[in-house]
């Protein structure tokens, strides 16, 4: 549970500060408009996981199981490359981004293209994370992740009050960022030869790759439906993805010391379930208090707000349980049945979410994946997966060798 606790911590931060930024901006720059950048982004995020997954999860699980130190550092070099190149595309074109939302691109052009940048810095920051959580150096990955976003927080907010030009603020801030992140990989590189062998990290994180693509597709097209309704769906959807963005976020917690355990042979099932749960608890809880919050202090209909935040804590309660054996499952048992389950799930969640002209369009094709999803995997814990003195293991398979320092 501490170690849960603490990565979380660091993701709140990661998530947290780039909202605050947001709302904060809103309230400075005297425009509501403002705010709505973070869901005009908002789908830009699984962009971020799915080069985050590809070149920095897969490659550090692949450091572990094949014993391949190159396999991280190949993974930080290659994917910077292609967030660099990836991000500095949306950019230049983030005008057209904005059109695709119904949006001004006048009012919009700057904000979005500053939201698309940071998040292109925090997909590089992520390689350097990742590696350190599987150093099991939890706190100088949360030292990093603090320092990242506290620089961004702080020079966009300073600047954007003391400077009469926003454009020149925001993207002197997102400069700093940027000169953090060099820093950073000077001081994490080292002497490695280099292949371009990153695709064999897929056979540790297709499931989530498959699940990062398909919420990259509903996320865009679905928030656009959702924009196209309306003012105050625009306003309840923002602020109920303001008030559970970050614990979504602070959820990899759970998927991170899973695939962690996983890989250094150390995983107990039994006592990771339980701490999720708790860990889960204190999530939901906080998503609640959060929206209440907001809902009070902000113009926005009551019963819109309910809607969309329900479906949140349902779907909070159902991965809680779906991404400890999603994980287990990918990495002990079957890639291939991982990825078939999740495909199936999240093409059912993207054709309702595109097809389905309404403001809850994203919501309905969510609750049918969640369902889809929690039955799959029930099924196989029951038929193909037993727990013994706490293990979890396949059935017909010599329980693993447990080290004893790490049991």
């Amino acid at each position: 549970m501490k170690r849960l606790c603490k990565i979380g911590a660091g993701v709140a931060v990661f998530s947290i500060l780039p909202i605050l930024t947001w709302i904060l901006l809103s309230k400075i720059l005297g425009d509501d408009r403002i705010a709505n950048v973070f869901s005009i982004t908002y789908g830009l995020q699984f962009l971020y996981a799915i080069i985050k997954y590809l070149f920095g999860s897969g490659a550090n699980v692949r450091k572990e199981k094949k014993n391949d130190v190159n396999s991280i550092y190949n993974g930080m070099l290659i994917g910077g490359i292609v967030t660099v190149v990836v991000f500095s595309l949306l950019i230049i074109f983030a005008d057209r981004y904005i059109l695709f939302f119904g949006q001004d691109p006048e009012f919009y052009l700057i904000y979005v293209r500053y939201g698309m940048g940071l998040i292109g810095a925090q997909t590089l920051l992520s390689f350097v994370v990742e590696k350190l959580y599987f150093d099991d150096k939890e706190n100088v990955a949360n030292m990093h992740l603090f320092g990242f976003n506290i620089l961004a927080f702080g020079s966009a907010i300073i600047l954007s009050m003391i400077l009469p030009n926003t454009a020149k603020a925001l993207y002197a801030s997102l400069m700093m960022c940027v000169l953090y992140i060099v820093v950073l990989y000077i001081w994490q590189f080292r002497k490695f030869k280099l292949d371009f062998k990153f695709y064999e990290n897929i056979r540790y994180v297709s499931s989530e790759l498959t699940s990062a693509f398909f919420l990259l597709i509903i996320y865009i097209f679905g928030y656009r439906n959702a924009f196209s309704a309306g003012g105050e769906y625009i306003l309840a959807l923002n602020l109920v993805s303001l008030c559970t963005d970050t614990q979504w976020d602070m959820f990899e917690a759970i998927a991170t010391a899973t695939r962690v355990d996983i890989a250094k042979g150390r995983f107990k099932y039994r006592n990771m379930v339980k701490n999720a749960y708790i860990f889960c608890t204190l999530l939901v809880v906080s998503s609640v208090v959060m929206t209440a919050i907001m809902t009070v202090t902000s113009e926005v209909i009551f019963n819109l707000v309910v809607i969309y935040l329900v479906v949140q804590v349902i779907d909070m309660i159902r991965y809680t349980y779906v991404v400890i054996l999603a994980t287990y499952t990918q990495l002990e048992y079957s890639l291939t049945k991982n990825t078939i389950i999740k495909v199936f799930a999240e093409l059912i969640r993207t054709i309702l979410s595109v097809v389905i002209v309404s403001p809850f369009c994203t919501d309905i094709g969510q609750l049918a994946s969640a369902g889809v999803l929690f039955l799959g995997y029930v099924i196989l814990r029951i038929s193909r997966y037993q727990v013994k003195d706490g293990v979890l293991t396949v059935k017909g398979r010599d329980e693993p060798v447990m080290n004893p320092q790490n049991a």
